[in-house]
């Protein structure tokens, strides 16, 4: 996947006020400041760009070191930083830039993350460090937390019959019947109440649906089919079965129902598997 660079500035009018309150405090000591003191970014921002610049260097030479301060973010599992070696090279006035290269723990709820960096010594021609010497970095978790109030309401849902697209999207609907009971409504477009059971694993911040097999999924009695009733995968067996669970699994990218199939129970076709395998993918 391609990194995106993002750079992150000050805003002109506040830029140019500390810019002028500086060069009359220091008027002719040359010095280094960080151009902002908080960046706030989403954890698949790919690269933060913090900018360091020097003042009153004109024809000078000038090395700023940095530190990393690790905060809920640490460096090395949630960012990396380049120039690793914490060195900076100025010559001359400019602007030299402390990369940071966030981590993104897509699927996991790390909450909001947060690291600070510091401008900590100076050597050459650059003589001061300015009042701006250190930013605040947080990296905001893209992902959700996955609980009652995610689950229940309305998704879209999505078919495939044996990885093929299977019909277009519709919606179904979760309610809640109790402390881990639900209800999922119109699976397959068939209009049709499938009670299931959910846990959910907080530490993981992923859930599990079990639905009972055989419920009626799709009334197909005007096609001379007659109710169609979910079953399950038996995986040890590679045989579908009443006897075993149809499973969901609810992750913060969403809900992923299978694998699944029906029954037909009455007719030519009676006893016969409807499809041949049928998952369901439900989307916010």
């Amino acid at each position: 996947m391609k990194r995106l660079i993002n750079i992150l500035l000050t805003t002109a009018c506040a830029a140019a006020l500390f810019s002028c309150t500086h060069k009359h405090a220091f008027q002719s000591a040359s010095y280094v400041i960080m151009e902002g003191t908080t960046f706030s970014v989403k954890e698949d921002v790919g690269t933060v760009r913090i900018p360091v610049s020097a003042y009153n260097s004109d024809g000078l030479n000038g090395t700023v070191y940095f530190k990393v301060n690790d905060g809920s973010a640490v460096q090395g599992a949630d960012f990396t930083v380049e120039p690793a070696s914490g060195v900076l090279t100025f010559s001359g006035n400019g602007t030299q830039y402390i990369d940071i290269n966030v981590i993104e723990h897509a699927g996991v709820l790390t909450g909001n993350l947060k690291f600070s960096v510091e401008l900590s010594n100076i050597s050459g021609d650059i003589t001061d460090i300015g009042g701006v010497y250190a930013a605040t970095v947080e990296i905001q978790d893209n992902d959700v937390v996955v609980d009652w109030d995610y689950v229940v309401g309305e998704w879209t849902a999505q078919d495939y019959d044996a990885g093929a697209l299977d019909g277009n999207t519709y919606t179904v609907s979760f309610t809640k019947k109790g402390d881990n009971a639900l209800v999922l409504n119109n699976l397959w477009g068939g209009d049709t109440d499938l009670v299931g059971t959910i846990k959910f694993d907080e530490e993981s911040n992923v859930a599990t649906i079990e639905f009972e097999t055989m419920q009626l999924v799709y009334d197909a009695t005007s096609y001379g089919y007659g109710p169609l009733l979910l079953l399950g995968y038996n995986s040890e067996t590679g045989y579908w079965t009443s006897s075993v669970p149809v499973y969901a699994s609810v992750t913060s990218s969403g809900i992923t129902i299978g694998p699944w199939n029906m029954v037909i129970t009455e007719g030519e076709y009676k006893n016969y598997v409807y499809g041949n395998s049928y998952t369901t993918v439900l989307t916010k």
